[in-house]
């Protein structure tokens, strides 16, 4: 497990630990920040403030360490990559009824198809939003059963899941909203896999495994997985045409599985995996 999983989950993943899930946390100190911002007019402002000047910023890969600590700072929460049974699985320990599905500033940013892809929980997050972004007029308010079929459409159309919290402190880490990414125009995603920022999003808790006689007997021609993983984790041989997994790029998102065509890929935990310990 990742060093959160450790301090925040109480034996489990800290996103599917219960107590995270608790609503009074939003408005405590080491937690406000991050509401305030993700559920309110900040998050527009922070989004495109964060991104607007990236080519200018990053133009090598010579001050990445400080970039991390810089984000860690400023952000005040980091996302984790998780499959879709963990998207599930978040939702189901959301206390209330109401999510929110908003639109991606990241998308609006960089000039690429707007799409729903924010997925807000908590009545107190939903009502905030609603109030502090009324220019959001289209938004939607789900039901927690149309946010599990929500999550189960955008796994279908290759999104990544993402979870993100309302800021760490020493009472917990409250998960706030699930983002549906792309690293073509999702900042933190973008971040991360085009300049190695960890604090911007990390990787998941799983590793996808290919069993090789499966995968032997699926695709005769370029397979349908390759295209599916966003973190270029995944490689075919020319002459067997078996698809490998590269586990120090794998996320662990999971979204090569369900076009497999033999079931010949799984998840491992990465702990599985004595040399990812320590990689996230």
């Amino acid at each position: 497990m990742c060093r959160y999983c450790v301090e925040y989950g109480n034996g489990t993943k800290w996103y599917l630990n219960p107590e995270n899930y608790r609503k009074e946390l939003f408005e405590k100190p080491g937690h406000s920040n991050a509401f305030f911002m993700l559920s309110g007019a900040g998050k527009d402002m922070f989004e495109v403030a964060g991104i607007g000047g990236l080519d200018e910023l990053f133009p090598d890969y010579n001050s990445m360490e400080d970039v991390n600590v810089a984000m860690g700072v400023v952000s005040q929460h980091q996302g984790q990559v998780v499959p879709l049974e963990d998207a599930i699985k978040i939702i189901e320990l959301v206390p209330d009824d109401r999510f929110l599905l908003m639109h991606c500033n990241c998308r609006r940013h960089f000039g690429h198809k707007d799409v729903y892809s924010c997925l807000f929980f908590f009545d107190v997050v939903v009502d905030r939003a609603l109030k502090e972004r009324p220019w959001e007029t289209d938004a939607k308010v789900l039901t927690k059963k149309e946010a599990i079929e929500f999550e189960k459409e955008m796994d279908k159309k290759g999104f990544i899941h993402s979870i993100w919290d309302s800021g760490v402190d020493s009472d917990g880490k409250p998960p706030i909203v699930m983002c549906h990414c792309l690293e073509t125009d999702c900042m933190p995603t973008r971040l991360r896999a085009h300049f190695g920022i960890t604090n911007a999003q990390r990787k998941g808790e799983y590793v996808a495994k290919v069993d090789r006689k499966l995968c032997s007997e699926g695709c005769n021609s370029f397979p349908a997985c390759m295209p599916r993983c966003p973190f270029g984790a995944m490689r075919r041989s020319p002459t067997d045409n078996i698809t490998s997994i590269n586990i120090m790029q794998c996320f662990g998102c999971g979204l090569c599985r369900s076009v497999c065509p033999t079931n010949a890929i799984t998840l491992r935990p990465r702990t599985d995996y004595p040399a990812l310990v320590d990689v996230w």
